[in-house]
């Protein structure tokens, strides 16, 4: 019976079987089985009213005028992503507003176009930011032919990728990635999409969709002195397109092996002051095939609708109001856990949904204030009837940037979220209570002070305080030397801290029909990361752009799932923080524009970790960081027409968590994987295909492991893609 469909009547007492797609999506709203009584968090299911809110605004862009009729070119070769824009500022930009975008830009045009940074919450040029960043764009996202944003995600250096299932990946700068990858804040527009109850980030249960996505900003080494809680090992941002990006219809098909398609439609408009954009998609597969253990076979199948709204307002030439929304409803793709039991196995599925609203003032030509309200609605069934949970985070943000003086700029602001975390549908049980709930608010300053013409000292401090946690301090200090207008070395310092989610200090999970047990430790201690690092990024002989990030990192008390014999049960896995570890690493990054058709481009990590403590490296949940990884692409234009690139990626060796033993790690070969991607425009560009393979040299290989979902292998898989855009 499947977990979730698509309610036809609301006096229903039993769900549908149909097999629903993009137009019955557009529609949804989300039907539960075992739900029989409205929950405490809330009156209704957010995906319910957010459908509602996005027909309704789509049933106003239909009626509004003709869109602008700019169309952003292709942009072969592709940049690796130095240099960006603003998705809401583009507009008052004319080198990267005008038609041909990014694609006829100069090396030397692209290092000087602004970006917002991650980092600072505000517009900095990419050679002034003294972190470890990367910029993945739109074009770049195309160019590799990513199915996902893991996917792209392989195209930074020293970011740890491994597939573990159709839907899933794990997905940390840096080292300890894994299925629950709690120590890297992801966020969309600024928006946090972090578990409540885990932590982490499930990519394929969140409405984005990859043609709305502009650019991904990647910060390499911690961030929390300006996004405070979790941002420990770095910082991924992504950052959707402006409405005037998309203006018209677009529409994406695509399909391929395993049973995989994907169905893409997208209608933006522009007028005076308000420019809007609506977006849906559909994507199913048979998941991957190899996997599995003795314990449980391998079911990795995967339906998932999307949709989202983004809108741009224009309230006067000082003042902007941005808004979106967007839910998400996904029928399987968890492959349950062998240790759940015999005979306990229900579909798993997922919903999510999110509204959000922004609005900035420009007071001076140098000061703006800005603030941020959100709303997160998830809930989750991994196929495991102990684990059944929804949460909402309820946030709101203040951000304040000024010059107070010709050689300084201040930001400071405020950040403030409550969650609210409901387990009432796990059976028997999840957690100690059935309802948790925490709120945490943090203050920040950053000071960026020129001090003299090629120096700069950066500055910042922010406190958090956590219900459960208490008083958490962030800090950061940056010295950066400008060596030429497009080049610069820096050296920094700075402390970040991990806060455990709340619903991990509650945890009672029984597994294996209650033979064991996950008990969580209400006064479970913060991680926290001293980090020292040393950069240099800049451009040689205007065609050879390259990076280089030396880091040592210092981790304590880091949390870990410890198995040792009950009572309860005959076995308990508690979560506690006994270990310590030191990471260090360098990453080496680099583009060369060989000629006005070929780009190469290419990069370079060696990590190494030493695990401390009482706690054995097993009982992270982590992954160890390969030692060893690489990257190099090409991406060439033989007619203005046709775009061909190639991605060969190299991973070392690494241990993993085993599902079927968690006293055991175990081993993950290395591997090489070739993508490879071919794409011919016609129509003036405004229609495209595009085939392509992923892992063309190995028929399946592991690339990690976790705990809390089945095996799976990576296989080979071809596909192709047709997309049209109709101004």
């Amino acid at each position: 019976m499947p977990y979730l469909t698509v309610e036809e009547d609301k006096s229903r007492t039993q769900p549908r079987h149909d097999v629903w797609g993009l137009g019955e999506v557009m529609g949804m709203t989300a039907y539960h089985p075992r739900r029989t009584a409205q929950s405490q968090l809330g009156a209704s299911w957010m995906p319910a009213w957010v459908g509602t809110v996005v027909l309704v605004l789509a049933s106003a862009v239909a009626a509004q005028g003709t869109a602008d009729e700019s169309v952003r070119g292709n942009g072969y070769p592709h940049d690796t992503g130095q240099a960006a824009t603003d998705g809401e500022d583009q507009s008052t930009d004319p080198s990267v507003n005008d038609d041909d975008s990014l694609a006829d830009l100069s090396l030397e045009e692209l290092m000087k176009v602004q970006v917002v940074v991650t980092a600072s919450r505000r517009e900095q040029k990419i050679t002034a930011v003294p972190y470890a960043i990367t910029v993945i764009t739109s074009e770049d996202i195309r160019a590799a032919g990513a199915r996902s944003v893991p996917d792209a995600l392989r195209l930074a250096p020293g970011m740890d990728v491994s597939e573990l299932s159709f839907s899933n990946a794990a997905v940390s700068p840096r080292g300890l990635h894994g299925f629950v990858a709690r120590g890297v804040l992801v966020l969309v527009d600024g928006r946090q999409i972090f578990d409540s109850l885990f932590g982490g980030t499930l990519w394929g249960s969140w409405p984005f969709q990859l043609e709305d996505i502009e650019r991904i900003e990647v910060i390499r080494g911690p961030g929390g002195v300006t996004w405070g809680a979790n941002a420990v090992n770095g910082v991924i941002n992504i950052v959707t397109k402006d409405p005037v990006d998309q203006t018209g219809v677009t529409l994406r098909l695509g399909g391929g092996s395993r049973g995989s398609f994907r169905e893409y439609f997208g209608y933006g408009f522009q007028d005076d002051k308000l420019r809007m954009r609506v977006s849906g998609e559909y994507e199913a597969s048979d998941g991957f095939r190899k996997g599995g253990s003795f314990l449980r076979g391998l079911d990795d199948s995967y339906k998932g609708g999307r949709i989202s709204l983004h809108g741009i307002y224009d309230v006067g030439t000082d003042d902007r109001c941005t808004f979106s929304a967007g839910s998400a409803l996904v029928d399987g793709g968890f492959p349950p856990m062998p240790l759940d039991g015999i005979g306990l196995h229900r579909n798993s599925g997922s919903q999510a949904a999110y509204l959000m609203g922004t609005w900035s003032h420009d007071i001076a030509a140098e000061e703006q204030v800005e603030v941020t309200a959100y709303i997160n609605d998830f809930q989750l069934s991994p196929g495991v009837p102990a684990i059944d949970y929804r949460y909402q985070q309820l946030a709101l943000q203040l951000r304040h940037t000024f010059a107070p003086a010709e050689t300084h700029r201040v930001t400071w602001g405020i950040d403030s979220r409550i969650d609210l975390l409901d387990a009432t549908n796990s059976d028997p049980f999840m957690l100690y209570k059935d309802f948790v709930s925490t709120a945490i608010i943090g203050l920040y300053l950053q000071d960026e002070w020129r001090f003299a013409p090629r120096w700069t000292l950066d500055l910042g401090g922010r406190i958090d305080y956590e219900f459960y946690g208490g008083f958490q301090p962030s800090a950061r200090a940056a010295l950066s030397y400008q060596l030429t207008d497009d080049s610069i070395v820096y050296g920094a310092v700075s402390r970040a801290f991990q806060m455990a989610p709340a619903g991990l200090r509650f945890l009672d999970i029984p597994l294996l029909n209650g033979l064991a047990r996950v008990t969580g430790h209400r006064d479970i201690e913060a991680e926290t990361l001293n980090a020292y690092e040393f950069g240099y990024r800049g451009r040689f002989f205007d065609r050879l752009e390259t990076g280089l990030s030396l880091y040592w990192h210092e981790f304590d008390d880091i949390a870990t799932l410890s198995p040792r014999l009950g009572p309860p049960g005959l076995m308990r896995m508690d979560v506690d923080s006994r270990a310590s570890a030191s990471m260090y690493g360098v990453e080496l990054s680099s583009q060369y524009q060989a000629t006005e058709k070929l780009t190469l481009l290419g990069h370079y990590t060696y990590q190494q970790l030493d695990w401390k403590g009482s706690a054995p490296f097993r009982e992270s949940e982590s992954m160890s960081p390969p030692p060893h990884k690489f990257m190099l692409g090409a991406r060439y234009s033989p007619t203005d027409d046709l775009h061909l690139s190639s991605h060969l990626y190299f991973v070392d060796a690494v241990k993993a968590p085993n599902p079927a033993n968690p006293f055991v790690e175990r081993g993950v070969d290395s591997y090489f994987r070739l993508d490879l991607n071919a794409e011919y425009e016609f129509r003036d560009d405004q229609a495209s295909i595009a085939v392509g393979v992923r892992n063309l040299l190995d028929s399946n290989h592991y690339e990690g492991g976790t705990t809390f979902l089945n095996d799976a292998e990576v296989p080979r898989m071809i596909f192709a893609e047709l997309r049209l855009q109709i101004k």
